[in-house]
């Protein structure tokens, strides 16, 4: 598990993966993508989400749940033959050091001080007849350090580190390498762990918090937020927690003085207390069914943020889908205040959002369809100019100037080792 001390998330890179030719999408603390609907901004958390299906379940299944590879392959003006992907992470020293503690695999970390920047990937591509696939290059690679592999189509690896068994080879060649390297060495251990727990997707739906599923122990958040009862019972456990989603949801929506979770016929239920004319405690109780798409919606950001243990990059598409422009602005206020915690990348085209001064232009990737393919964008330096106070991102938006730089992010040189 991750914290934001011990696993950073530098950059996502895709390659040939459904409407992406070439792009690298950079992250910072707090990370805005602005796009019309279409242009990708979607397909990027999908394949930041398809990394880990891949190491958490397995690459077949992964692909099978988004219709197989050729479902993936870019079709646009150039039709790639293959797909990569990458994800740049920086794994602190104590991170490493724990996961040797706990594992006792291969070398000491401590050569690594400064912890690690490791970059991880895999290119696949259709075997002949389009019906299956096969993995044509995986790597794993710790920047400014001598341990890493490189696994090539016929499945062997080549060494620069002392850890791992000479002569190993993937299971098959539709299968990865990284969590067999894992059970060797323990920057493998420590960077399988980070990527199959380090990223939170979430794409939240009221009917299914409203659904109060049965009792469960989870305390991380599903991705439509239909667990958000046991979450909310987990967090109880700390008064910390618990009192500052209480705060930010009583400035969303005024009148609530807490929220709690309940059970009931073996079911997690949610229940909110709100004031009662101008009395200080709480008067009337509400359950789920009683609250509004945006109350929900709103709740479960919250508890996404404060989820425990908290990933290392939580994802929330459309921030601004079905909250009141009073609210987003306390809500964002919420996202700001934890990125001291983690992370946080954001999907929006409201100009309400983007004027919030949290969005400033440093933090803002433009993604648009341009030439038959998908392309990240930095604001122009103009456009940054210009957004600056009293002006806004959002301001911006509003009058179709939002510009970008010239060139698009994207990969240059080799794409596994390019820095």
């Amino acid at each position: 598990m991750s914290d934001p001390a011990r696993v950073h998330i530098e950059e996502l890179r895709v390659s040939g993966y459904r409407a992406f030719e070439n792009a690298r999408l950079r992250f910072d603390d707090l990370t805005i993508l602005v796009g019309r609907n279409g242009a990708g901004k979607s397909t990027l958390l999908d394949a930041l989400e398809f990394v880990r299906d891949a190491l958490s379940d397995s690459l077949v299944n992964a692909l099978e749940r988004r219709g197989g590879i050729q479902a993936l392959l870019h079709q646009g003006t150039r039709d790639a033959k293959e797909l990569s992907v990458a994800i740049r992470l920086r794994l602190s020293s104590r991170y490493l050091a724990e996961v040797w503690t706990r594992t006792g695999l291969g070398a000491h970390p401590g050569t690594l001080k400064e912890g690690a920047l490791v970059t991880y990937g895999f290119r696949i591509a259709p075997t002949r007849g389009g019906l299956g696939f096969e993995v044509k290059k995986e790597v794993a690679r710790a920047d400014s350090s001598e341990q890493g592999f490189t696994r090539t189509a016929r499945g062997s690896w080549r060494f620069d580190d002392r850890g791992l068994p000479r002569g190993a080879r993937a299971t098959s060649r539709d299968a990865l390498a990284l969590p067999l390297a894992a059970e060797h060495e323990a920057l493998y251990r420590a960077l399988l762990d980070a990527l199959k727990a380090s990223v939170r997707v979430y794409s939240l739906s009221p009917s299914a918090i409203r659904a109060e599923p049965p009792l469960g122990g989870a305390s991380i958040l599903s991705r439509s937020g239909s667990n958000a009862g046991d979450v909310l019972h987990h967090l109880e456990r700390g008064k910390g927690d618990i009192d500052w989603i209480n705060r930010h949801l009583g400035a969303i929506t005024p009148g609530i003085v807490r929220v709690r979770a309940d059970t009931a016929a073996g079911r997690r239920l949610i229940r909110f207390h709100q004031r009662y004319n101008k009395s200080k405690t709480a008067g009337v109780v509400f359950d789920v069914g009683d609250m509004s798409d945006g109350t929900l919606r709103c709740l479960a950001i919250l508890l996404a943020l404060r989820q425990k243990p908290s990933p290392a990059l939580v994802c929330i598409e459309e921030i601004e889908d079905s909250v009141h422009p009073a609210a987003l602005g306390v809500l964002l206020d919420a996202i700001e205040a934890s990125t001291n915690r983690c992370q946080v990348l954001l999907t929006s085209h409201s100009p309400e959002a983007l004027s919030h001064p949290a969005v400033t232009a440093d933090r803002v990737r433009v993604v648009e369809w341009r030439e038959g393919t998908s392309q990240i964008f930095p604001l122009s330096p103009g456009a940054r100019e210009m957004s600056l106070p009293p002006r806004s991102v959002g301001k911006l938006l509003r009058t179709n100037a939002l510009f970008t730089a010239e060139g698009s992010d994207r990969v240059e040189g080799d794409f596994f080792t390019a820095p």
